[in-house]
């Protein structure tokens, strides 16, 4: 792994899955996204508030017992906000979730996917009817598809498209085609990849490869990590 991290609670235990493939190691297509190139370059660089994103403490570790972890990079997408694709695809970053106070999202959930991969199906299938418990918890699942559906191809938006069509989700969607943003988080294209990161600080909770594929599985995690958001020992 090139995170120091796994995730320490329910990906753990039984639930717990990953597929695996090694990555084309394409670049991400210069007008479809990426860390500030193409059309992705207009993702804001400050919160919906006007709170400009953290640029102190940035890497890709995770909190490691009340050793803090770094924050996470203001990765620029192109993707479709809550699932709708009525506008086409946007620019989004993670700034658009980082919310200091609280009032809106505490934590974020990453979801890094492939087309191919059954547990990521799986995954994006039970947590989609939850979508109401998430809003209680001010959780922000955001799905980042990185591959389609040959394995170790990247993801194009044909391919996020029909992932849309075929599950419905009401969650943002982001395409990171060839892991171009979030490849620095796990080894090749093993995936699905999921990460917690707290809203008010973008600091990395957990991250790693893994998913946990019950509704009620995924809202332990998450009750979990939201105990932590307000911890004294995260970052501030």
């Amino acid at each position: 792994m090139k995170i120091g991290s796994l995730l320490a609670s329910s990906l753990v235990v039984v639930g717990l899955f990953a597929c695996s493939s090694k990555s084309s190691g394409t670049a991400q297509d210069p007008g479809v996204g990426g860390d500030g190139e193409g059309a992705a370059a207009a993702a804001p660089d400050a919160n919906p508030q006007g709170v400009a994103y953290p640029t102190d403490s940035i890497g890709t570790h995770a909190r490691q017992g009340t050793k803090p972890g770094d924050r996470i990079q203001n990765f620029k997408f192109m993707g479709y906000p809550d699932g709708d694709e009525s506008k086409g695809l946007q620019p989004i970053s993670l700034a658009n979730f980082f919310d200091p106070t609280g009032n809106n999202f505490k934590l974020i959930h990453i979801q890094a996917s492939g087309s191919w991969c059954v547990h990521c199906k799986n995954e994006i299938k039970a947590v989609t009817p939850i979508k109401s418990e998430l809003d209680k918890r001010k959780v922000a699942w955001v799905v980042s598809l990185a591959e389609g559906d040959i394995l170790g191809t990247a993801a194009t938006q044909a391919d996020l498209d029909q992932w849309m069509q075929s599950y419905k989700p009401p969650f943002t969607h982001l395409l990171d085609p060839g892991n171009h943003n979030l490849g620095p988080f796990y080894d090749d294209a093993a995936l699905p990849w999921n990460g917690n990161i707290s809203a008010k600080t973008m600091e990395i909770l957990s991250a790693g490869v893994g998913a946990v594929e019950t509704a009620d599985g995924i809202l332990q995690e998450l009750d979990d990590y939201l105990a932590q958001v307000d911890a004294p020992n995260g970052l501030k």
